[in-house]
């Protein structure tokens, strides 16, 4: 396992030892979204990836990092619902034991993935007792604790996404890129500065929950509570691991807000017909709201995931946000 920050070998490394379990994802072009904000757009579709979003790029990277000792233990982690998925599936494949906690409030969608790969659903009620719980059943099993961002695998894992993007796309100007605990676009960031990209990139976050922006912005951690977004894969607070990559490596992070992004996730499926969730939609919602910074770029739109409960959709729930 690594215990220092992922260089590009370590990236290169993670690809080869995911191989046969990750997808190497599309680029999808819309003449719609391109000629609506004049630049060029290339949406990376992370899901129409295994488990359906990027996360199973690092978890598949920490579970086959362990030693076959660290195996026998099993897995656990916390989730609000891809992780969670992406380390069942992982852990299934590699035919150990998952502990997987989550909020009762996770959407069926998620919750249906990890069943689909056996994982052990352990569900609580809120935030606060989801850490507390945690902690207990890793200490009580003796379990391996494999963090959604926090953890240097699961990080260089995440960093695969750009070394397929810079194959697939010749000379983009930026990536955008959602930011929730910060370990993915910490791995894209190592991978395209390890390659000497010169494109930008760029963090998007909700403006309800701009807690990576604002730590930006003042160039130092700063104590935040848990707030609430309809990206609810966005809403853990940034890691102790993935700040000083994101403060290091990252040129600028832009925000959108709640109508935004729901707005823009219809927008989505209406004109492009693919699902994805409103915590991938914050990339294009946020580019959108500063169209006028991009404009002639050609950007990359890092499309996270599509796990989407179709009987609970965002826009029907304008009226109650």
């Amino acid at each position: 396992m690594l215990s220092t920050e992922p260089l590009l070998a370590d990236i290169f490394e993670a690809k080869k030892r995911t191989a046969s379990i990750v997808k190497e994802t599309p680029i999808l072009e819309s003449e719609y979204f391109n000629n609506l904000l004049d630049m060029q757009l290339y949406f990376k579709c992370e899901n129409f990836q295994k488990t359906g979003s990027f996360k199973i790029r690092g978890a598949s990277n920490a579970i086959y990092s362990l030693t076959d000792s660290e195996a026998k233990q099993g897995v656990a982690c916390q989730s609000s619902g891809n992780h969670g998925g992406a380390i069942a599936c992982a852990a299934n494949l590699r035919n150990i034991h998952a502990d997987i906690v989550m909020a009762k409030s996770v959407s069926k969608a998620k919750i249906h993935n990890v069943k689909t790969y056996n994982g052990n659903m352990i569900f609580c009620d809120s935030m606060a007792e989801r850490d507390e719980l945690f902690l207990n059943i890793v200490k009580e099993n003796n379990r391996i604790s494999i963090h959604p961002y926090d953890n240097y695998d699961v990080i260089a894992g995440q960093g695969t996404i750009a070394l397929e993007i810079v194959e697939q796309v010749k000379d983009f100007d930026a990536v955008v890129v959602p930011i929730g605990g910060g370990g993915l676009i910490s791995g894209i960031s190592i991978a395209l500065k390890g390659l000497d990209s010169p494109a930008q990139i760029i963090g998007c976050e909700p403006e309800s929950v701009d807690d990576t922006y604002q730590m930006f912005k003042a160039n130092k951690r700063i104590d935040m509570q848990h707030r609430e977004s309809v990206a609810d894969g966005l809403m853990a607070i940034v890691g102790q691991m993935t700040l000083p990559i994101i403060q290091r490596n990252i040129d600028k992070i832009i925000l959108a807000t709640e109508k935004e992004i729901i707005d823009t996730t219809k927008l989505v499926w209406e004109r492009m017909k693919i699902v994805i969730e409103p915590s991938c939609a914050l990339a294009l919602a946020s580019v959108i709201k500063n169209k006028a910074m991009f404009k002639g770029q050609k950007l990359v739109l890092v499309i996270t995931g599509g796990n989407v409960d179709l009987v609970s959709l965002p826009w029907l729930k304008v009226g109650k946000n």
